[in-house]
């Protein structure tokens, strides 16, 4: 029997693995403790930082909003950020397949475009989508990630928003730390970072390198969209769903005179197959994007930072068989770039004299900022008009304390101003368009918080209230080739968000949150369906999302720990058309559970997941047939502290095997597992 010539892949495979495996020989030769083997939680400045494993602690209560942190530093590669954020109270992540596939968030039954995501205070959202896809940022790069609840902080750039995640990029350490890890479905990577710093403490250097593969070929059950006949199930194998990644990524810090200046760059790219829904596989199509980003931030005397950040993505489609799009056959080739600049200044306004004066302090967090957004697109050597768009900002808090701090008080504003260059549409069918047009938007987005100390350290009441408006993305007004026809009458988004909270901590052992939440927005977005190939973006008037969120941790005997949360939301349509008023919006649970139990010991670590989620609609008229079953999600896994050199660890995910599908025709996998090493000196 003659054997097969070895494929590209074949060669990408084993150079990657190549470069991969001598992280893991490397990790048994490192000889020094490991950093991080207790996963208490750390009290912050005004919250409480939990481990990524963790499902969410009761936040300190905070005048600025409801806030969780979650500490990335122990994430050993299996796990992305979409597992990480769905993993708290109020956050829900649709997936369309395996790991490295696109994962669509929603925060209190919002849309995706409806989030903001930053990092480090930046805006990372393009105007083309208006979202970010969460697979796309390799979690290696972050320490912790911030989780703001129906109100965006005033010092966060943009509007819009239903909430926001702000991404913090890890600091600079001394020495080596390297990882690496190998799963099911051929998922094999690591990470290794060096750092160092002078005596002084304001120099230092820290540089990582990271990758990551998968194969995705893991089995699914084709129901062939007959949803209420097994008959003709049948089990296949997914294809075309691998992936490769990799990146390179610094940070440095150089004190001069009384100022700091803090640097970060990074190159990041992506392969990868794009299999299409299982009815409409694409086996030969793939997907290669790079990303290169850069940021310096420099603090200055009296409170002011300046910060000025880049980044260029291009992506690329490959459709050599004409897999995709009956009338092109080619590359379908897309470039964005995006520059910010942001001026800050945050002084101590005001402090009492006296320990028993009503007013104890004022603050302010003032600032303007300017961002500059371009996009085009190319199919072949034919290229689609470049979009524009240029967003000034000036936004202003002011937290007061009062009653020695036992009441914080912290309005906000942020004012924006968008200039596009989208041209009106002509007044007759045919007519070309308008040239040299600008279209200018000027919008306010107000906020008030407030924190009451109801008793010392035990009892506490926190409530936020925030508007804010969600201008049309390049997308939803200009469509996109291949399915989707732009809407140029589209009217912004209005977002009201309101919550009240309760928190209490009657010791260091127990703490609960409670919160009721309302979120309304006016001229709702979505994409409808105007032909059997193609949709459309339309305003389809108002959706309202009413809720209940409940976060708590308890330290049992021992070492043992219990972190738990609940979510209970009714989100429905109270938009124009009588047809779909009073249903639920698609892809939203009405209940969510999560809990963790997890022993918190030196050399052994065991730890044992759990999550629910009640059956949601994936359509906007409920379609029975093809509603979401309930789904239960087991995870079990446990470290080990070898020595005082070596870190190990295994886990199994989706213990019972529950095979299932977030969107329709993109399945998701079933049980697989995870082994890996860490080891620092």
């Amino acid at each position: 029997m003659a054997l097969a010539s070895p494929t590209p892949r074949d060669f990408s495979r084993f150079a990657f693995s190549a470069a991969i495996w001598p992280l893991a020989l490397l990790c048994l030769g490192v000889a020094s403790p490991v950093q991080g083997a207790d996963t208490a939680a750390v009290v912050a400045a005004d919250t409480v930082v939990v481990s990524a494993r963790a499902l969410g602690d009761a936040v300190t209560p905070s005048a600025a909003g409801l806030t969780t942190v979650v500490d990335l530093t122990d994430e050993s590669g299996q796990s992305d950020l979409a597992d990480v954020l769905g993993r708290t109270a109020g956050f829900q992540v649709r997936r369309y397949g395996g790991l490295g596939f696109a994962a669509v968030p929603s925060l209190r039954g919002s849309a995706a475009a409806q989030i903001r995501i930053f990092i480090d205070g930046l805006p990372l959202d393009d105007a083309q989508s208006g979202t970010v896809d969460l697979s796309l940022l390799p979690v290696e790069r972050f320490s912790r990630v911030e989780i703001h609840r129906g109100v965006v902080p005033g010092g966060l750039g943009g509007m819009g928003g239903a909430g926001a995640v702000n991404l913090i990029t890890r600091p600079d350490a001394d020495g080596v730390d390297v990882s690496a890890f190998a799963g099911g479905f051929g998922s094999l990577g690591g990470r290794a970072t060096w750092g160092v710093s002078g005596d002084d403490g304001r120099r230092s250097l820290l540089l990582m390198a990271h990758g990551r593969r998968a194969d995705n070929d893991y089995e699914y059950l084709d129901n062939y969209q007959t949803f209420d006949e097994t008959g003709d199930d049948t089990t296949r194998t997914r294809r075309n769903a691998a992936f490769e990644e990799w990146g390179v990524w610094g940070s440095g810090r150089l004190g001069v005179g009384s100022s700091d200046l803090h640097f970060t760059g990074g190159l990041f790219r992506k392969d990868g197959g794009r299999p299409g829904p299982i009815n409409y596989p694409t086996p030969t199509v793939t997907v290669r994007l790079d990303r290169a980003d850069g940021q310096v931030q420099a603090d200055l005397p009296h409170a002011v930072s300046l910060v000025l950040a880049a980044n260029r993505v291009e992506q690329v489609l490959y459709d050599p068989h004409n897999e995709i799009d009956d009338g092109f056959t080619g590359d379908i080739r897309s470039l964005s770039t995006d520059r910010t600049g942001r001026l800050s200044w945050s002084p101590a306004v005001w402090r009492a004299g006296a320990a028993d004066a009503v007013l104890s302090r004022v603050d302010l967090i003032a600032g303007a900022d300017l961002r500059r957004q371009d996009y085009r697109q190319w199919y072949g050597v034919t290229g689609d008009p470049q979009r524009n768009r240029e967003t000034r900002s000036a936004f202003a808090s002011l937290p007061v304390g009062l009653f020695s701090d036992r009441l914080q008080v912290t309005p906000a504003w942020r004012y924006q101003r968008n200039a596009d260059d989208f041209p009106p549409l002509p007044a007759w069918p045919g007519l070309p368009e308008a040239q040299n047009f600008q279209n200018v938007r000027h919008d306010v987005s107000p906020s008030v918080g407030l924190a009451w100390e109801v008793t010392p350290d035990t009892w506490f009441v926190e409530a936020h209230l925030a508007r804010s408006v969600r201008i049309p993305t390049w997308v939803e007004l200009f469509g996109h080739r291949g399915g989707i026809d732009g809407n140029r009458d589209l009217r912004p988004e209005t977002i009201t968000a309101a919550d009240v909270a309760v928190v209490w901590r009657p010791s260091e052992q127990v703490s609960s949150r409670l919160a009721a939440f309302r979120a309304e927005t006016d001229e709702t977005i979505i994409f409808v369906q105007n032909s059997v190939s193609s949709s459309q973006a339309r305003n389809i008037g108002a959706t309202v999302t009413r809720g209940l969120e409940w976060e708590g941790r308890v330290q049992l005997t021992g070492l043992w720990r219990l972190d738990a949360n609940a979510t209970w939301q009714r989100a429905e349509d109270e938009g124009h058309q009588p047809a779909y008023r009073g249903n639920r919006l698609p892809y939203l649970s009405d209940l969510e559970i999560a809990a963790r139990l997890a022993h918190r010991g030196h050399r052994w670590r065991p730890w044992l997941e759990v999550s629910h989620e009640s059956p949601w609609y994936r359509d906007r008229a409920n379609t029975p047939l093809i509603e979401s079953d309930s789904r239960t999600l087991w995870n079990l896994g446990v470290t080990r502290l070898v020595g005082d050199s070596l870190e190990v660890s295994a886990e199994v995910i989706n213990l019972t095997d529950d095979r299932t599908y977030d969107m329709v025709q993109f399945p998701l996998p079933g049980r697989t597992w995870q082994l890996a090493l860490r080891a620092t000196r």
